[in-house]
């Protein structure tokens, strides 16, 4: 299935092969993206999870178009977007326990996103037992607020 044809219940959680998280919560989001994001084909292999817990596997990623006006071609803000298709495998549903113990991994894999100083019992345990205490998927994403692949 495209990612174009599908009735998302978003936000929805992406967790790429080396262990990263991403967020996207809209559709806007989901298929938009960055020149690096293509050209090292960032998100084959990664497992989309939405709100409700259904899951996918991007097979492959297509760009379909430019994402923007022409006008933003010309923005020193940022790179050029891409409006991308990916192209899906459905799973079977992910339990919340799993998208947390997922997320608490990312978390550890990559604490230098989530550390402000050295002292990991200021904010990243006490993020880390939020994380574990939420009751919905979208209760991660808001607590995270992961990034989405449109700078990259």
């Amino acid at each position: 299935m495209k990612s174009t044809e599908i009735s998302f219940q978003f936000p929805v959680l992406g967790f790429t092969l080396d262990l990263e998280i991403w967020g996207f919560p809209d559709l806007e989001r989901l298929t938009k993206c960055g020149p690096i994001t293509l050209r090292e084909n960032m998100q084959a292999g990664m497992e989309l999870i939405e709100a409700d817990g259904r899951r996918w596997r991007v097979r492959s990623v297509t760009r379909t178009g430019r994402a923007g006006s022409w006008l933003s071609l010309l923005s020193p803000f940022g790179p050029a977007q891409s409006r991308i298709e990916q192209d899906l495998e459905p799973l079977e549903p992910a339990p919340l326990a799993e998208v947390q113990r997922r997320a608490c991994l990312a978390m550890e894999t990559f604490s230098i996103n989530y550390l402000e100083g050295d002292d990991r019992s200021v904010e990243f345990d006490p993020m880390l037992a939020k994380l574990r205490r939420t009751r919905k998927i979208s209760e991660i994403y808001d607590l995270l607020n992961p990034d989405t692949f449109e700078p990259y």
